[in-house]
């Protein structure tokens, strides 16, 4: 998709994202960058112990810690301060995604995915473009297009960068590869779309990076192991072609910011 000159990415890698739907980037966060990080949100976690907030949802089973575990913090580019706000505006990031959709570069949201161990709760097998980044008429208009809705009119981006190791003990991601061609379907996905011998778990180690498409199926398992997963996500896009994007929070939380503009 992308023509212009590439920052960050190789030609390769541009291709793999536009085929498969995803893309890893090994190494993208220095130990500087996870250490501060974790400590961070290890502040968060103590502070929701004794606090309510209407970003912060706990996790609904977690019962090895009396239900005070953290599942999500939204618009934590907000809610955890400067460095998650430096975070969603570093260059790094933003040549990522400028290899990717172009020199227009809009953000779309924030949030901490958060696996506790042995209580980290599945997320069913979706795709985001669904789930409140269109209105409900526009979905159902999108709908019977099938594979004629393609992913390059609609270029939402997701980055989740990793403060843990994520395995499949602890809930990694697992993706369909090219299912972002196939159209958008109900929320969340019918398990009849879903062959398992397609499905890939993209294990990644803390400091690695997951790219994925906004119509990309995607899952993650529960947490069965002692390890807890923290996963920060930052959603970047473009104008899209033929496609509403929307978004309902009801307060400003920097939805279609510019980050970057063409020269």
């Amino acid at each position: 998709m992308a023509t212009q000159t590439l920052l960050r990415l190789t030609p390769a890698q541009v291709d793999d994202f536009w085929r498969d739907g995803y893309l890893t980037l090994p190494d993208f966060l220095s130990d500087d960058d996870i250490a501060t990080l974790r400590s961070s949100m290890d502040s968060m976690e103590r502070w929701v112990r004794n606090h309510e907030h209407m970003d912060f949802q706990r996790e609904p089973r977690a019962l090895h810690t009396q239900g005070l575990a953290i599942r999500k913090i939204s618009h934590i580019h907000i809610n955890g301060g400067a460095i998650w706000d430096e975070l969603m505006r570093r260059d790094e990031v933003l040549d990522v995604m400028e290899d990717l959709m172009g020199p227009d570069i809009r953000f779309h949201h924030s949030k901490m995915m958060v696996k506790p161990p042995f209580e980290g709760s599945a997320k069913p097998w979706h795709q985001d473009l669904p789930e409140g980044f269109i209105s409900h008429e526009e979905a159902d208009r999108l709908r019977p297009w099938g594979t004629d809705l393609q992913p390059e009119q609609v270029p939402v981006v997701a980055i989740q960068y990793y403060l843990d190791d994520s395995t499949l003990e602890n809930g990694c991601i697992q993706v369909v590869p090219g299912s972002h061609r196939r159209g958008l379907f109900e929320d969340p996905l019918h398990e009849s779309l879903i062959d398992q011998s397609e499905v890939v778990a993209a294990e990644l180690k803390a400091g690695d990076a997951l790219l994925f498409h906004c119509l990309t199926y995607h899952y993650s398992a529960p947490n069965t192991s002692p390890n807890g997963r923290r996963g920060v996500v930052y959603e970047y896009m473009a104008p899209a072609t033929g496609v509403e994007l929307s978004q309902d929070y009801g307060r400003d939380l920097g939805w279609g910011m510019p980050l970057r503009s063409p020269n």
